[in-house]
């Protein structure tokens, strides 16, 4: 486990994944980043690439030839190495090999780098085309909080605040597939409850900013992520009891599941990224403890 800390937070994280196990708010003397217990999500933040969500019957076609992935892709499952640390951040990479392209043919480097800057965290994303012809690929985050953060509440004490550019549309699911898209036109607060996640995560597009409020705290935690095209919001829901999971996550993506109508074919899914020859895409995003 790789640790850095300032005066605001404690922030861990480790080779497997490049995953972000860990924030820890010194001023509020608890833990923000979800525990990972296996009894309800053994995750706490995974580097979803190079799909987000799933694809139908776990297989996609590239290239002209199929390939298997589970659900969010392999990174989250893969050793990285650590590229460079300091006091301030760690960054760290995995590049293409012989067991990637069993999965997914193309050569590429992914660096994920971790910085703190007082009481944020930032998340950084380069991918790198180091083949020799085009490349595709989908990258998102998955962080989960501890939500409710005080033992004598529930969600339904929490509300989300929010921050988009343009019109918002939600994208409906069909199973873990997208569907429909409905026009939000905008959307400002929404109030946390259970039933919210019966059909798994709420997607929605052109959203920068969500923070997280607690009715009885000025206690919050906010995800910004300007100009990504995508968000899920999700926990875990219990129809037994109409209850969710202890944890909330805030996903960025650039990427989505697979449309229930897709054709299969890999650079034709929805919201792909292609990069050319030896170009990098770069992007992140950022966590704020307050």
């Amino acid at each position: 486990m790789n640790k850095l800390q300032n005066d605001y937070l404690i922030i861990e994280s480790k080779k497997s994944g490049a995953e972000l196990t860990r924030i820890y708010s010194k001023n509020q003397s608890k833990d923000i980043l979800w525990s990972g217990d296996s009894k309800y999500w053994g995750r706490q933040s995974p580097v979803l690439f190079p799909i987000v969500g799933k694809l139908i019957d776990n297989k996609t076609t590239i290239e002209g030839n199929t390939y298997s992935m589970n659900q969010h892709g392999f990174a989250r499952d893969l050793d990285f190495e650590v590229l460079d640390s300091t006091e301030n951040f760690i960054s760290y990479i995995l590049k293409s090999n012989v067991d990637t392209k069993k999965m997914y043919p193309y050569s590429f480097e992914l660096v994920i780098k971790y910085t703190l800057i007082q009481s944020s965290v930032n998340i950084e994303w380069t991918v790198k085309n180091t083949d020799s012809k085009d490349i595709y690929f989908s990258i998102g985050a998955h962080p989960a909080f501890n939500v409710p953060m005080s033992n004598n509440e529930s969600l339904k004490d929490y509300y989300l605040e929010f921050k988009h550019r343009n019109n918002v549309t939600k994208i409906e699911l069909n199973g873990p597939f997208s569907g429909k898209s409905i026009n939000l036109g905008s959307i400002e607060r929404l109030e946390l409850a259970p039933d919210l996640f019966k059909n798994d995560a709420l997607i929605y597009t052109n959203i920068d900013e969500i923070s997280i409020h607690s009715n009885n705290s000025s206690d919050f935690i906010k995800v910004d992520f300007k100009n990504f095209p995508l968000v899920g919001i999700w926990t875990p829901y219990y129809k037994d009891n109409n209850s969710t999971a202890p944890f909330l996550c805030i996903e960025p993506w650039y990427g989505l599941a697979d449309n229930i109508d897709s054709n299969g074919v890999y650079k034709d899914k929805d919201y792909i990224n292609k990069l050319n020859i030896g170009e990098t895409f770069k992007t992140s995003y950022s966590i704020s403890i307050g």
